[in-house]
């Protein structure tokens, strides 16, 4: 009866390992040479160029008017809030941003004929009198609305910042 029981608790116990590593995730996000991450990751670099640029209206045009923007330090703000906070930013003569995303950490997921949901972690460096320095990492996530071939970010998310 002992033996029987020791098979019965390996046998459960290989079932449960083996069914726990098929339920891991096994990609991360759809691959790198699909035509929609190559779309993602350009929208990305293009948008951060226009923010370290610190061109307002070619920023903020990634941007949807019912733009939701949720952030770990600041909660929930729409479009209006965040266009006259980066013009504050983009306008501030002592102080400038620099985005820079870390390389490798881009993943993106189909959202059917809506879009696309893109994740990923950036890093964030300030420069005051000429000496830049690092003021924040963050990991975030955005849901891009493709209407009529016109990408905007509809939802964003940015939180986790060290």
């Amino acid at each position: 009866m002992k033996s029987l029981y020791k098979h019965t608790v390996l046998i459960t116990l290989t079932a449960i390992a083996t069914l726990s590593a098929v339920a891991q995730p096994q990609n991360k996000g759809i691959q790198h040479t699909d035509p929609l991450y190559q779309i993602v990751s350009g929208l990305d670099s293009n948008m951060f160029s226009a923010y370290n640029k610190r061109d307002l209206n070619a920023f903020m045009n990634f941007f949807s008017s019912d733009l939701e923007f949720y952030d770990d330090r600041g909660g929930l703000s729409d479009y209006a809030h965040n266009l006259a906070a980066f013009k504050r930013n983009f306008t501030d003569a002592v102080h400038s941003s620099r985005r820079e995303l870390v390389k490798g950490s881009l993943q993106v997921y189909r959202l059917g004929n809506f879009g696309a949901l893109a994740v990923g972690i950036h890093k964030f460096y300030g420069t005051v009198n000429g000496k830049e320095e690092l003021e924040a990492t963050a990991k975030f996530t955005e849901i891009w609305e493709n209407k009529n071939g016109k990408w905007q970010i509809k939802r964003e998310m940015s939180y986790d910042h060290k």
